[in-house]
């Protein structure tokens, strides 16, 4: 998985130019592979230890939702100044289909056939 792309990804979302908060984005895009990673393997006899290049816009979708969230860890909604935020419960809710059939796919590899 490119990790230099999907920091990439994640700046042009959110308009970031210059290299200040590469750092911060980057253990965001680590963290984000880490828990999807998890969620996966939690579904796979066989753990996996990468993810494959297929998952990577839901890593990126992860990384700037918790960016977003940056500041307002713990609460489910913010207001400020006539704005209103509310968060979801779970970064991977809207993947868990995706999550669960890449499970799926996982463990049907390979046909045995007996005589």
């Amino acid at each position: 998985m490119d990790k230099s792309g999907i920091l990439d990804e994640v700046k042009l979302f959110k308009g970031i130019t210059d290299s200040l908060q590469d750092d911060l984005i980057s253990l965001i895009i680590d963290d984000s592979i880490d828990r999807i990673l998890a969620e996966v393997n939690s579904m796979l006899d066989n753990p996996i230890s990468e993810l494959p290049n297929s998952l990577t816009f839901i890593v990126r979708d992860v990384a700037i939702k918790r960016y977003n969230k940056l500041n307002s860890e713990g609460t489910k909604e913010d207001s400020e100044e006539g704005r209103s935020f509310k968060w979801e419960n779970s970064y991977l809710d809207e993947y868990r289909n995706i999550l669960a059939n890449l499970g799926r796919s996982y463990r049907a590899r390979g046909i045995a056939r007996f005589m």
